[in-house]
């Protein structure tokens, strides 16, 4: 008599489970090509404009091969039946592509492939982390390069071919419904799409000016701004934020404050719709958030004697620079401590849902703390009372907070897992949990564990796990499943 091995995933589900088709998934990328030009095209002809043909070359050759497949694939439409896993397939293949394309360019400047690679990873997934040495020694172009495509990387990439490109239809709403974010479901549809990018670039432009009028350097404030928006780190001096005049520091911050916030409110706040964009609760999350970690961790900086070296400003924009996930710093980060502990429970949750922010978002942490009331409160009801978990005034649904319990476990798995190999490479456990922290929230801040010197292998795995954040695991685990692409017998 056969045997028939148990497994503790099998599922009655598994029937009416789809699998991915290669085919189509190509097909999809393809029209995602413009977002690889686009990517490509302003840096380039950035350095064209600087006289450096190399440089220039690294970054046109991809636009032109971007634009040569659009060209190649315009006249094959997408199939009707575009499944959901392969919209979430192409999302995360896109991100991938995005830093293979950019990948040369970075060689260019000097860097080692791996090191190339990771720089890639990190501009597109709006981290931040870095491993490049003697930044101040490059072409200007190559801050330009890291500052759009965090830009791009921020919205743009999730975006712009539902919002431009693709017509009404189903494939387009599969592609609606795979947001960077897969909980925030913002860019469900063609004309919010638009209107998100009309808010994004609108944000840019003003934040841009303004920085402008407190950075004497106009190149540098609006590398600086795109990064902040886009609420990453990569800033065109070594320093980040530190050698800048305090009024320059504080604007770059409040950009990252906004980007942390839905653009959702500031689409409603456009349309006149002031009442709808106040009861998102999106302002008042961040808003909150950053009043009470603020005190708490000034509190902790002051008592542990850590405010020598910075001023309290300083630390204070440090701390609001980890919740929002930008990562930019105005000085050291301590490796010791309880301020450390405050700010990596910081930068942990991250912004709110519907931002450029990374983390595990505030309003999830709304949600996990409803339930911990609501827990308490149930033991008081009756027997027969009917009282479910309420989020924003509305039920939430058990689809949801599988969804949640899900992404947490996840998260807390991978971040297990970064650590581990972080610790086995002699780093001390504490640096080593911070610079985890900061690769899956896609944050950017650094203890001095993430750097040049870091071996080769540990380079690829935080590089993995800021795309992994960046997508929020569901959709590179769904990628990477054997079982997405051959159906189970």
């Amino acid at each position: 008599m056969a045997i028939r091995p148990a497994s503790f995933f099998r599922s009655g589900a598994t029937a009416v489970m789809t699998v991915a088709r290669p085919s189509v998934i190509a097909l999809t990328i393809g029209k995602h090509a413009p977002i690889f030009a686009i990517l490509c095209l302003p840096p380039g002809v950035w350095a064209l404009v600087e006289g450096d043909w190399y440089y220039a070359a690294a970054l046109l050759i991809p636009t032109l091969f971007a634009a040569g497949l659009y060209l190649a694939l315009r006249s094959h439409p997408l199939p009707d039946d575009l499944r959901g896993l392969e919209a979430m397939m192409t999302v995360a293949l896109v991100f991938l592509t995005a830093a293979v394309l950019t990948t040369p360019a970075f060689y260019v400047l000097g860097m080692p492939p791996v090191d190339a690679f990771f720089e890639a990873v990190s501009g597109i997934t709006t981290t931040g982390l870095t491993v490049a040495q003697n930044t101040e020694s490059w072409p200007f172009a190559g801050h330009v390069l890291r500052g759009w495509m965090q830009w791009c990387g921020g919205l743009v990439i999730a975006t712009a071919v539902l919002a431009l490109l693709l017509p009404r239809g189903r494939s387009a709403r599969q592609l609606g419904h795979v947001d960077i974010q897969q909980g925030d479901r913002i860019s469900s549809t063609r004309q919010q799409a638009q209107q998100l990018l009309s808010v994004y670039g609108a944000l840019t432009l003003v934040m841009t000016l303004l920085t402008m009028l407190v950075i004497p350097d106009w190149r540098e404030a609006l590398v600086l701004t795109l990064s902040a928006i886009s609420t990453a780190g990569f800033s065109p001096r070594a320093d980040s934020l530190a050698s800048y005049s305090p009024l320059g520091q504080g604007m770059v911050i409040l950009s990252c404050v906004l980007g942390a916030i839905s653009l959702l409110v500031f689409v409603f706040v456009g349309q006149g719709r002031h009442r709808d964009a106040w009861r998102l609760g999106s302002v008042q999350r961040v808003l909150a958030a950053v009043a009470v970690m603020l005190v708490v961790y000034l509190v902790a900086v002051v008592a542990t004697s850590q405010s020598v070296e910075l001023t309290l400003y300083e630390h204070a924009l440090n701390l609001i620079s980890g919740l929002t996930t930008a990562g930019f710093s105005t000085g050291p980060v301590y490796d010791a401590g309880p301020a450390l502990i405050i700010l990596l429970a910081a930068m942990l949750w991250g912004g709110d849902a519907g931002s450029t922010a990374g983390g595990l978002k505030l309003s999830r942490l709304h949600v996990c703390i409803g339930a911990v009331v609501h827990a308490v409160r149930h033991v008081r009801m009756t027997e027969h009372a009917v009282a479910p978990l309420r989020h924003e005034g509305e039920p939430v649904s058990t689809l949801a907070l599988v969804q949640l319990l899900a992404l947490v476990l996840i998260y807390l798995g991978f971040a297990g897992l970064l650590w581990f190999h972080f610790v086995a490479h002699g780093y001390t456990p504490l640096s080593a949990l911070f610079d985890t922290i900061s690769a899956l929230s896609t944050v950017g801040l650094s203890t001095g564990a993430v750097g040049p010197d870091m071996p080769t292998d540990l380079k690829l795995s935080v590089a993995f796990a800021m795309w992994l954040g960046r997508l929020e695991f569901i959709a590179v685990l769904a990628l990477l499943l054997p079982r997405s692409w051959v159906r189970a017998t």
